[in-house]
């Protein structure tokens, strides 16, 4: 058996170390911050990391696909997705501002509440892995077990509790949409009643 020398020990760890991280560098670049004028833009709502209060009405960017928040940011822009505030900001948006945003907000850690209401908390997890007994699916079965998102649909997770509800309600109420997906949601809506929609909203506040 060939005897490895310390110095040649140390100087083949050093080497496997630099390899590393350059190797870590070439799979993870680092996220760039946008201008401040864009963070400040956005932060008087969805504050500097993206993770907005408990009691807000403004969706949680933090931790959101980084495709999910530029497609919205775009709906906004068009008005295919009607609100007058975010239209009135996304219109101040080049694609390059959308894509930085995008990808800056997608890279912070989101902030879950802490539990509140544990009988609540636990029907909005059995709604969330089973679906209702008035018939709507199981809401991790396109959002994902743990309300992670996947491939077009958004993560759900950490949502601040408000704002999920009266997105749950908004799609129950409309009348239609143009986009399918917001269809398909507006049929899981429909079998939801406001005790299911507080409850699942309750307990996605809480999941990382």
């Amino acid at each position: 058996m060939q005897t490895v020398l310390p110095h040649r020990r140390l100087a083949a760890r050093a080497i496997a170390g630099a390899l590393a991280i350059m190797l870590a560098s070439v799979a993870a670049p680092a996220v760039c911050a946008p201008p401040q004028a864009l963070l400040q833009l956005c932060a008087a709502c969805h504050s500097a990391t993206g993770n907005t209060t408990s009691a807000a009405l403004y969706p949680k960017l933090a931790g959101q696909s980084a495709a999910y928040i530029a497609l919205q940011l775009n709906n906004f822009r068009s008005g295919e997705r009607p609100h007058a505030q975010m239209r009135a900001v996304a219109e101040q948006l080049s694609g390059p501002d959308i894509r930085a945003l995008a990808s800056f907000y997608a890279a912070q850690r989101a902030t879950p509440q802490p539990p509140a209401d544990a009988a609540l908390e636990r029907q909005g997890r059995e709604i969330f892995m089973h679906g209702s007994t008035a018939g709507a699916p199981a809401c991790a079965s396109c959002h994902g077990a743990q309300g992670q998102g996947q491939q077009a649909f958004p993560r759900i997770a950490s949502q601040p509790a408000g704002y999920t509800l009266e997105q749950l309600k908004v799609y129950r109420d409309a009348p239609g949409f143009n986009n399918p997906l917001a269809m398909q949601m507006k049929a899981v809506a429909v079998k939801l009643g406001d005790a299911d929609m507080r409850a699942v909203a309750a307990y996605l506040a809480t999941v990382r």
